[in-house]
């Protein structure tokens, strides 16, 4: 009988002799997995932002127009290839060796089909769009989608081990000639080619690197047990994946199919900025949570701790990014694409907020996923569909771009996210007011947070000025204020000074006076008094 998983966020007690190497833990594993992927986001995420503002100055609005056309359209039709297939590779309580090579034969397989449509329907499809001009990059893209294809296994099997270090790594070496590309066919006025160019070629780069990193490869092959788990997991996962993307893309096929590639481009600007911190997050998950998840799937106490953490962590990390972002929208605008981007601040705001609960019902999906519940993933998925694109359409006729982005959170916060924890509920039996009182803490202080920046930005009349103090100050005052929560989750194992200590025994007790859920106190916390002051200087 094999030994139970280890429980994410708690460390696997397990002696060794002192003479051999003892194992990293899954929570060791999964935090460093996580750390990586939000560092190399955030990163990839600035470095972008940066390239980005330079060839926001040098392209017109109706070369972003033609590439947000060609990248939607890329970004839905791909959703067809191999990455929703290959995340079964990514569950631990899978054989990677069983369903490699069926997984391998129909990521590729659909992905050449998809490169195939691609080049045969990118006019009508750019045409019907509301950018004819968008079908060259269509087609341009059509070679990524055959790179990504390539690349699916090998990337899940790095995922499945946690070592995000190497595709941070790929990432990496391939940013530099990718960016180069970007901007001097910019500046050469090849308008939204030199996205898609770009792109190819950071893409090939990063699938040389992976396929060189990756530990095993397999040759593609077709097996039952491959099969069984393509039919029962991989195909509702992928159907929802499309769905998830069309989800994502909707707005702006219709934005730009009702008010043309112009407002597409600011609509763009809007949602790229409003994407950051859901972007970062998304990264994390998506390189540990099926992962960990399905590691305790079987341990219905350490699944509960692991729902509850990884909620608490989530919420902790989004919020205080979303209420400082609907806050400072103008002058992050002002600061970052110039003036003539100004009208993008005010959807912007608002889709601020329907990243922060998009990141949350995410998270939900990736639970659901490492539980095998993938029909969950694609009933709700599709409920949203059915439900956004009626509700996007009235949006965008009312108000526009700002009619677009408040259909999101008409949408999310009535049916998606009810729908997410219903789900959730009956697969696990977790207790949705326990998510709730997990939350609360990092709410309450983002707001206050957005507030204070809010009043301290009045005083300014330069969009540098308040981007700058406004954004300082509300950090501050968030991390002065859920410091501790940060501590008791990420270190509640490994905190051993007693002044830490009896800090943190003061904001346990009145958290739970409260009625918030701290979670499970830090080590000796409860019970820190002289004795143990005097043990511990006794012992150092």
């Amino acid at each position: 009988m094999t030994a139970p998983p280890t429980q994410v966020g708690v460390r696997a007690e397990v002696r060794t002799p002192s003479s051999q190497k003892r194992a990293p833990s899954l929570s060791m594993n999964v935090r460093h997995a996580a750390a990586w992927s939000m560092g190399s986001t955030i990163l990839f995420k600035i470095l972008g932002i940066t390239a980005t503002a330079i060839v926001a100055r040098i392209l017109s609005r109706q070369d972003f127009g033609a590439f947000a056309v060609a990248t939607t359209v890329f970004t839905i039709v791909s959703a067809l290839g191999g990455s929703g297939l290959t995340t079964s590779i990514t569950r631990a309580d899978f054989r990677v060796g069983d369903i490699a090579p069926t997984m391998w034969t129909f990521s590729l397989g659909t992905n050449v089909l998809v490169a195939a449509a691609l080049v045969l329907f990118a006019r009508p499809i750019a045409a019907g769009l509301g950018a004819p001009n968008g079908a060259a990059p269509i087609r341009v893209m059509a070679i990524v989608t055959i790179l990504d294809g390539l690349s699916a296994v090998p990337t899940a099997q790095l995922v499945r081990d946690f070592k995000q270090s190497k595709i941070f790594l790929a990432g990496l070496i391939s940013f530099i000639p990718s960016t180069t590309v970007l901007i001097f066919l910019a500046k050469s006025g090849d308008g939204a080619m030199a996205f898609a160019w770009s792109r190819v070629v950071g893409t090939a780069i990063v699938c040389i690197v992976i396929l060189i990193s990756v530990p095993k490869r397999y040759m593609p092959g077709i097996s039952r047990s491959g099969l069984s788990v393509l039919y029962h997991f991989g195909i509702p996962f992928t159907l929802a994946t499309l769905v998830g993307y069309v989800l994502q893309n909707v707005d702006y096929a219709l934005v730009g199919r009702l008010m043309g590639p112009l407002i597409l481009g600011t609509y763009v600007v809007a949602f790229n900025a409003a994407s950051w911190s859901s972007s970062l997050l998304a990264g994390a998950l998506g390189a540990v949570a099926v992962s960990a998840f399905s590691r305790v799937m079987h341990d219905r106490e350490r699944l509960m701790d692991a729902i509850t953490d990884g909620v608490r962590i989530v919420v902790l990390i989004a919020a205080p990014m979303a209420a400082l972002e609907m806050v400072l929208s103008r002058p992050l605008v002002l600061t970052l694409y110039g003036p003539h981007w100004a009208a993008a601040s005010e959807p912007l705001a608002i889709l601020t907020l329907y990243g922060l609960i998009s990141i949350v019902c995410l998270l939900f999906s990736q639970m659901l996923a490492a539980l095998g519940q993938s029909k969950f993933i694609l009933i709700v998925q599709v409920l949203w569909l059915v439900a956004l694109a009626p509700a996007m359409a009235l949006g965008v006729h009312a108000d526009g771009i700002v009619g677009a982005a408040s259909a999101h959170v008409f949408v999310i916060v009535p049916i998606v996210l009810p729908c997410y924890l219903i789900a959730l509920k009956r697969a696990t039996g977790v207790r949705v007011s326990a998510l709730v009182k997990v939350s609360l803490p990092a709410l309450v202080a983002a707001a206050m947070a957005g507030a204070i920046a809010w009043l301290l930005m009045q005083s300014f009349r330069s969009p540098v000025v308040q981007l700058f103090v406004g954004g300082a100050a509300g950090t501050l005052f968030y991390l002065a204020a859920t410091a501790p929560q940060l501590i008791i989750v990420i270190g509640r194992r490994k905190i051993r000074h007693p002044a830490v200590l009896g800090f943190l025994r003061i904001y346990y007790h009145a958290g739970r006076s409260l009625g918030l859920r701290m979670g499970p106190p830090p080590r000796h916390a409860r019970r820190i008094g002289r004795r143990h002051i005097r043990d511990y200087r006794k012992y150092t």
